[in-house]
C-alpha cells in the first residue's frame, strides 16, 4: 500500500539545479522498498529522455540502495536514507534488511530493472507487437531520419522521365520558380518537406496530405491561380492605361516624390505584388490626393487631374485586395512540393521494406495509431511486465504524440488500480528547448497547474532550492529572469518566469562570480571575430585565475559559432573538446582512407592523386614542393617506397573494401596504430559491408551522407575547453561558462513554416496550408495575425528557455557576451533585453559578485587512447594469401611495440615475451632487437626515459594546434612538469626526422610543458643517438 503522505499523482516542479534527480530516485526507492517483496521491481518503470540520463538514474539506484544495505546505522549526512524511511515508516535496521533484499534480488534479475529511455520504450513495444501492426519482427532501426529521406527524395526524383505525371508536376514547379526569378532546384525543397515528414509537429498534417491524389494539389493550385489572376488583371489593366496616360501627358517619373508611384504601377502592370501594402510615401499621398512634388508647375498639376481619380480608383482598389493577393501568392508557394507528399510516402514505405528497417521518427505514429480507441494495458502484460509505479524524468521534453500515447497507460495505473498504482513527473517548462522536435512546454505547464487529463488532480511540489551554482549565480539569475520575464508576450508565460525564478541558495559555498559585456560590429564577420576575441580573453583570464582548461565550457547556440570559437581558441594553442573534433570525418586519417577509396573507383584522377601524397607531405621541409614533384611518377612505387614495400595499391584495389582498409591500416607507416577516429571508421564500414549495401561507388555516397554523423567519444578528463551547443550541455553543470553569440531574435531563422487554416469548404478538401513566417503575415488578415502572433509568442519563450538552460550551467563563474541592445523600444531579441535588464550595459561590462582565485587540483595532458595492436593476420586471411616473406612482421612495428611495453628497464623482459617478438623475427632480427632494447633501457643519455620518478608516455596521440593527431613513440613529464621527446628509427638519418620531432615539441609547449631534450634514437647495426 502506498504511504499515506504519497498521493498517487505527483509534479514535481524543478528549476535548474534543484536535485530532480535525488527526487526521482528517492520515489524510486521509496515504492521499491514500502513493500517487503523484492519483485516489486518489476512494477517499476522509469523513463528518461538520454541514455546518459538512463544510465545516471540506474546507477545511482543501485549506489543508494547499496549503501542502504551495506551498514544498518547510516551517517547523519545521508539525508536519503533517512527520507526513505520516513516514507515507509520503516525504521533503520528494517530499512537495511529490505534493502539486502532488494539489492539480492535485482542484481540476480537485473533486467527487471527498469529504467529506459522513452524511444527504447516504444521501440520495445513496436517489435513486441510487429506482428500485429504488419512489421517484419526482425526489422532494423533507422536512427539517421535525415538521410534516410535524402535518399527518399533521390528515390522520387529518379522517377521522372518515367512517371508522366510526376515528371509534368516537376516541370510545374521548375516554371513557377523561374516566373519568381528563383532558383528551380527543386530538391533542396523537397528535402526541406521530406524532412517535416519526421517532425511530430508537422506529421499529422502531412499525413492527411499523402493521401490525396496529385489531381487534387493541381486542382488547388489552378483555383489558386485563378483567384489571383480575378483580382490581378484589371489592376494589371488599369496600371498599363494610367502608364500610358502619364507618358501621353508627358509627366515624367521625377515629378512624383521617390519615384513610389511609377515605380507601383510597373510592378502592377507586370503583373506582380509588391511585399509592402503602400509605402509612407503613398500612403500619404492617398490620404491627402496630393501626388506631385511641391515644385510642380500648375501646368502639370492640371494634366495630372485629369488622371487623378483613375489613380485614387487604382491605389483604393489595390490596398483593398492587396491582402487577399499576397495570401495567394504564399499559399501558392509550397502547394507544388507537398502534392509529391504521396510519392513520398510510398518511396518510405518502400525504402523501409527493401531495407527490413523502420525509421526511429516514425515510432510515436505508429503506436498512437495503434492504439487508438484501445485499451492500452494489455501491450505491457505482452512485454512481460505489468507496471505499476512510473516515474518520468524531463517530462517537458515529452512530445505531445509521446504524451497521447502515455496517457492511458498512466491512467489505468492512479485511476483503476484503487490506489495501488502511483505516477511521479519532474520537470521544467523553463527547460523545454525542443519544441522543434514536438515538445511544448505548455504541456508541463498545464500539469503545474493543476491541469491533468486524469481523474486524479495532482499534487504539484515545486523544488526551491538550487544546489548546483554558487549563491551569488543563483542571485542574478533570479533577477535576471524576474525582469525578462515581464516582456514575454502571454501572461501564462510571465507568470511561469515570475513564480519560478526565485531560487533559494542550496549550495553551501559562498561566492559566484557574473560578468556581461558587449561587441560591437557593423557586420555579420565584424561581430563574429569581435566574439572570437572576447572569448580568447575570457578563456585566458580564466586560465589566469587558476582554471584548468577542462574546467571552461564555452555554450553556444548553433553548430557554426561553436567552430568558429574553436578556431580562435585552437589558432592560440589552447586545446579545445567540440562536436567538430570528435567528428571522424575530421581525422587526417580517415581523410586519406577516403581518398584511397576514391582513387580506388577513379585512378586516374590527379586531384585524388593529389590527396593521397598531401598526407605524407606534412612531414617533409616543402610540402607543396615535394607533393608537385611525386605527381610525376607513379603512385604505386611511391606508396611501395614510403611504407617500406608494405602497401600496394594494387593489392589494396584487389581486396574487398573493408579487407582493403584493413590493409592499408596495418601496412602504412603513418597509420601504425589506430585511432579512435579509424577504428570508429572501420567500424563504420564494416556495418554498411555487413548489410551487403552495395558499391565502393555507394560506399562514397554512404559515406557524404553520413560523414557529419559519424563520431567518437571524447577521451576522459582531457585537458581542453568543452564547446558545445546549449542543447547539448542540457542536465550538464560546468565550474565556468561562456556564453557568446548571446544575440538571438524571437523570429530568427529564414525557412520557418507554420500551418495555416484555410476558410472552411473553399478548399475542399484542404482544410490547411504550409505558409512562410514573416511579420508581414500580421498585415494578411487576421487568421494570418494569429498565425505569427502564435509562432512569435512560441519563438520568444524558445528562446528565452534556451539563455535560461545555458546560464543555470556554472557552477563558479558565468560569463555571458552579447551585442548592445536598445532600451527605448520593443524587444526584438535578446541584447534588448539584457539593455533594458541592465542600462549601464551599453557603456560598460556588468559584473555580479566577488571572484576568487581558483586553486587548480592538476595539469594534465592532453593524449587520446592507448595504442591499439592490430591484427595482422586477420586481415591477410581475409584478403589473398600471404607472401612467403609476410610471416615475419617488420622489425621497426615490433620494436615499437616492445618499447611501448616499458616503463622502466625491468619491463623490458616481459615485454619482449608479450610481444612474442621472438616467434615473429627472424633469428637476426631477434638478436639485433634484444640487444638494442636492452641497450636504450640502460643508456645513460636515455635514463630518465625509464625513470619510475618520471611518467612515461608510449606510443600516445597529441591533438596538435591544426587539429592533426601527432604520435610520438615515447615522452615523459618529468615531476616539474618538464618534457623530454624519443623517437626510435631504424632506418638512416633523414631531415624529416628533425622535423617531425619539432612538431611533437611544438604541441607540448603550447599544452603548457618545457621541452627540455629532444633524441632520436637509430637501432640499426649500432646504437646511434641524435639530439635535435
Amino acid at each position: 500500500m502506498l504511504s499515506p503522505v504519497t498521493p498517487p499523482f505527483v509534479v514535481y516542479n524543478a528549476s535548474a539545479g534543484s536535485g530532480k534527480t535525488h527526487t526521482l530516485v528517492r520515489s524510486f526507492l521509496f515504492q521499491l522498498l514500502n513493500s517487503d517483496h523484492p519483485k516489486q521491481v518489476r512494477r517499476l518503470l522509469a523513463i528518461t529522455f538520454t541514455n546518459k540520463a538512463a544510465k545516471e538514474m540506474k546507477s545511482r539506484i543501485l549506489t543508494e540502495l547499496a549503501g542502504f544495505a551495506t551498514s544498518k546505522k547510516r551517517p547523519k549526512g545521508d539525508t536519503m536514507f533517512f527520507e526513505v524511511a520516513a516514507m515507509c515508516n520503516l525504521n533503520d535496521n528494517q530499512l537495511h534488511q529490505r534493502s539486502k533484499k532488494a539489492l539480492r534480488y535485482i542484481l540476480h534479475h537485473f533486467g527487471q530493472l527498469q529504467v529506459a529511455t522513452i524511444d527504447k520504450l516504444t521501440h520495445k513495444i513496436i517489435r513486441t507487437f510487429a506482428r500485429d501492426l504488419g512489421i517484419n519482427a526482425r526489422f532494423e532501426v533507422a536512427l539517421d531520419g535525415k538521410s534516410f529521406m535524402a535518399e527518399v527524395v533521390d528515390q522520387v526524383l529518379s522517377k521522372a522521365g518515367e512517371d508522366k505525371v510526376l515528371t509534368q508536376v516537376l516541370v510545374n514547379y521548375v516554371l513557377q520558380k523561374s516566373d519568381e526569378l528563383k532558383s528551380w532546384d527543386v530538391t533542396k525543397q523537397l528535402n526541406t518537406i521530406a524532412q517535416m515528414y519526421l517532425n511530430e509537429n508537422h506529421m499529422q498534417s502531412l499525413s492527411d496530405l499523402k493521401d490525396l491524389p496529385i489531381k487534387a494539389f493541381a486542382d488547388l493550385n489552378q483555383k489558386l491561380k485563378i483567384q489571383t489572376a480575378t483580382i490581378l488583371t484589371p489592376i494589371q489593366s488599369e496600371s498599363k492605361e494610367i502608364i500610358l496616360a502619364l507618358e501621353r501627358l508627358q509627366i515624367p517619373p521625377s515629378l512624383f516624390p521617390f519615384k513610389a508611384l511609377p515605380r507601383l504601377l510597373t510592378l502592377l502592370s507586370q503583373g506582380e505584388c509588391p511585399k509592402q501594402m503602400l509605402n509612407t510615401t503613398l500612403s500619404k499621398s492617398l490620404e491627402t490626393k496630393t501626388f506631385l512634388k511641391k515644385s510642380a508647375t500648375n501646368e502639370e498639376q492640371d494634366k495630372f487631374d485629369r488622371i487623378k481619380g483613375q489613380v485614387i480608383s487604382l491605389l483604393q482598389t489595390y490596398k483593398q485586395y492587396w491582402r487577399q493577393l499576397v495570401l495567394l501568392d504564399l499559399l501558392c508557394r509550397n502547394v507544388v512540393p507537398l502534392s509529391l507528399m504521396q510519392y513520398i510516402g510510398e518511396s518510405v514505405t518502400a525504402l523501409q521494406d527493401d531495407r527490413n528497417t523502420q525509421l526511429l521518427g516514425f515510432f510515436n505514429k505508429i503506436i498512437s495509431d495503434a492504439i487508438k480507441d484501445t485499451d492500452t494495458d494489455f501491450m505491457f502484460e505482452r512485454l512481460g511486465v505489468r507496471f505499476q509505479h512510473f516515474f518520468v524524468d524531463e517530462f517537458q521534453d515529452t512530445s505531445s504524440l509521446q504524451w497521447a500515447n502515455l496517457q492511458k497507460l498512466f491512467s489505468h495505473a492512479i485511476e483503476d488500480r484503487e490506489g495501488q498504482g502511483s505516477l511521479v513527473l519532474v520537470g521544467d517548462a523553463k527547460q523545454s528547448i525542443y519544441r522543434w522536435r514536438g515538445g511544448h512546454p505548455e504541456q508541463f505547464m498545464k500539469l503545474a497547474n493543476k491541469q491533468a487529463p486524469f481523474a486524479i488532480t495532482p499534487k504539484v511540489e515545486n523544488l526551491p532550492k538550487n544546489f548546483r551554482s554558487l549563491p551569488n549565480i543563483v542571485a542574478f539569475n533570479n533577477d535576471f529572469f524576474t525582469k525578462a520575464s515581464v516582456f514575454l508576450p502571454l501572461p501564462h508565460q510571465q507568470a511561469l518566469y515570475a513564480k519560478s525564478c526565485k531560487q533559494e541558495q542550496g549550495n553551501s559555498k559562498a561566492g559566484g562570480y557574473v560578468t556581461i559585456s558587449t561587441i560591437v560590429g557593423s557586420n555579420k564577420d565584424e561581430r563574429t571575430e569581435a566574439y572570437q576575441t572576447q572569448v580568447l580573453s575570457r578563456v585566458k583570464d580564466c586560465m589566469e585565475q587558476g582554471y584548468d582548461l577542462k574546467d571552461i565550457s564555452v555554450l553556444v547556440r548553433k553548430n557554426n559559432q561553436g567552430t568558429q570559437v574553436a578556431k580562435v581558441l585552437t589558432e592560440a594553442g589552447i586545446q579545445v573538446t567540440s562536436s567538430e573534433s570528435l567528428l571522424v570525418a575530421q581525422s587526417p586519417e580517415v581523410q586519406f582512407l577516403i581518398n584511397l577509396i576514391k582513387l580506388r573507383v577513379a585512378p586516374k584522377s590527379k586531384i585524388n592523386r593529389y590527396a593521397v601524397l598531401e598526407h605524407f607531405a606534412f612531414l617533409q621541409p616543402n610540402p607543396f614542393e615535394w607533393t608537385t614533384k611525386q605527381m610525376q611518377h607513379p603512385l604505386r612505387h611511391i606508396l611501395l617506397s614510403l611504407s617500406n614495400q608494405k602497401f600496394d595499391l594494387t593489392k589494396f584495389n584487389q581486396l574487398p573494401i573493408y579487407a582493403a582498409l584493413e590493409y592499408a591500416v596495418w601496412s602504412l607507416s603513418l597509420i601504425t596504430h589506430l585511432t579512435a577516429h579509424v577504428q570508429a571508421f572501420l567500424d563504420e564500414i564494416l556495418k554498411w559491408q555487413g548489410k551487403g549495401e552495395g558499391t565502393i561507388i555507394e560506399l562514397i555516397s554512404h559515406w557524404e551522407l553520413n560523414k557529419d554523423n559519424w563520431t567518437v567519444r571524447p577521451p576522459e578528463n582531457r585537458n581542453a575547453v568543452k564547446i558545445m551547443t546549449i542543447h547539448k550541455a542540457k542536465g550538464l553543470a560546468f565550474p565556468v561558462v561562456i556564453l557568446p553569440f548571446s544575440d538571438s531574435k524571437w523570429n530568427e531563422g529564414n525557412n520557418n513554416l507554420a500551418w495555416f487554416p484555410l476558410p472552411y469548404g473553399e478548399y475542399t478538401p484542404f482544410k490547411e496550408m504550409l505558409l512562410p513566417i514573416s511579420q508581414n503575415l500580421t498585415q494578411l488578415g487576421e487568421g494570418a495575425k494569429q498565425t505569427y502572433e502564435t509562432y512569435y509568442a512560441q519563438s520568444f519563450m524558445d528562446t528565452l528557455n534556451t539563455l535560461y538552460v545555458g546560464m543555470t550551467r556554472p557552477v563558479e563563474e558565468l560569463h555571458i557576451i552579447t551585442q548592445k541592445g536598445k532600451i527605448e523600444s520593443t524587444p526584438k531579441g535578446l541584447p534588448d533585453i539584457f539593455s533594458k535588464a541592465f542600462p549601464e550595459l551599453n557603456n560598460q561590462a556588468v559584473t555580479y559578485g566577488a571572484r576568487k582565485k581558483h586553486a587548480s587540483k592538476t595539469l594534465d595532458l592532453i593524449v587520446t587512447t592507448p595504442p591499439f595492436s592490430f591484427n595482422y593476420a586477420h586481415a591477410t586471411n581475409v584478403v589473398a594469401e600471404r607472401s612467403s616473406q609476410s610471416k615475419y612482421a617488420n622489425f621497426g612495428n615490433v620494436l615499437h611495440e616492445v618499447m611501448a611495453l616499458v616503463d622502466v628497464p625491468q619491463d623490458l623482459d616481459g615485454a619482449l615475451s608479450q610481444s612474442n617478438a621472438k616467434e615473429r623475427l627472424a633469428t637476426k632480427q631477434y638478436e639485433q632487437l634484444y640487444k638494442r632494447a636492452h641497450e636504450m633501457v640502460v643508456h645513460n643519455e636515455l635514463k630518465a626515459f625509464f625513470d619510475p620518478a618520471n611518467t612515461p608516455y608510449k606510443e600516445r596521440s597529441l591533438f596538435a594546434s591544426n587539429g592533426r593527431l601527432l604520435r610520438p613513440d615515447r615522452f615523459i613529464i618529468s615531476p616539474d612538469k618538464n618534457a623530454l621527446l624519443l623517437d626510435y628509427k631504424t632506418g638512416q638519418y633523414h631531415e624529416s626526422h628533425t622535423y617531425q620531432l619539432e612538431e611533437y615539441a611544438k604541441c607540448l609547449s603550447q599544452q603548457g610543458f618545457i621541452v627540455t631534450q629532444k633524441l632520436l634514437v637509430y637501432c640499426g647495426e649500432n646504437l646511434v643517438l641524435k639530439e635535435v
